[in-house]
């Protein structure tokens, strides 16, 4: 929480501050459009749990009934980006950008809950979460990030339009989970289905990289740390057979992307 906090507020200054005129300008000062290729390694955590209001099962568990459970999977995203910014500089030296951004991606986390499942002939939903399959799917995302870089003295092999950078923003992702549970609930009744979510999050990244190449066409390889979490549920707990069951996905990223930036500077 308090990295989000200060991502959001790198970015909020710099946004403040990315329009004013530079100090000194370059042949990299202005608008810039480009577009990036990466993979995203993700950690994503599931946690299910099953809840029952109190007098609903008979006792002991009539007194209101809790059970849960989480799994973990580990697996990677592709993402293809295309942005459109504008730099400023501050100094003959330190620029400040600020970019709006659209990503679409590939490929899907999955893993497999093993449930809670006690042992009991006839278990009843209270003793146990139910087991099954799920995945995460990453569908779009459009976002805004800041960059604060600086252009060193030497490296002069990386060209003119060389620069280092840290970068800060936030997106708005639409990405879709899935869930599957196959057990008994009262008696011998078969409780299985598959649940499937679409959902909003809003990840926050921050990260660094390096640019090189000319003053109007460069490259950049970038490395950046992303976290965000979605959740969901159904039931209302209040009979045997409408447990409320609340399902959270917690994702943590780390990303590795090469981009190509083509710089309209303000001397064309």
């Amino acid at each position: 929480m308090r990295l989000c906090k200060k991502s959001c507020l790198f970015w909020l200054i710099a946004s403040a501050a990315v329009f004013a005129p530079g100090a000194w300008a370059n042949d990299t000062e202005g608008l810039f459009v480009g577009v990036r290729f990466g993979h995203e390694l993700a950690d994503a955590n599931y946690a299910k749990s099953v809840h029952y209001n109190a007098g609903v099962l008979p006792p002991p568990l009539d007194d209101g009934s809790v059970i849960a459970g989480k799994d973990s999977a580990n697996d990677g995203f592709n993402a293809f980006s295309a942005n459109l910014g504008y730099r400023a500089f501050l100094s003959d030296r330190v620029y400040l950008s600020g970019e709006v951004e659209g990503s679409v991606y590939g490929n899907t986390v999955q893993g497999f809950f093993a449930g809670t499942y006690t042992g009991n002939i006839n278990p009843i939903p209270s003793q146990h979460v139910f087991p099954g399959a799920w995945s995460v799917e990453k569908n779009h995302s459009f976002g805004v990030n800041a960059r604060l870089g600086y252009v060193p003295e030497g490296l002069a092999f990386l060209g003119e339009g060389r620069s280092v950078y840290l970068i800060s923003g936030v997106k708005w992702l639409d990405a879709t989970f899935e869930a599957a549970y196959d057990n008994f609930g009262h008696g011998n009744e078969a409780i299985r289905g598959v649940t499937r979510k679409t959902r909003n999050a809003v990840p926050w990244l921050i990260g660094g990289g390096v640019e090189f190449g000319s003053s109007k066409n460069r490259f950049d390889v970038r490395i950046h740390y992303s976290s965000w979490s979605m959740d969901y549920a159904s039931g209302d707990g209040a009979t045997g057979q409408s447990a409320y069951v609340p399902n959270t996905f917690d994702v943590d990223e780390v990303a590795i992307s090469l981009g190509y930036t083509r710089s309209f500077s303000l001397g064309m």
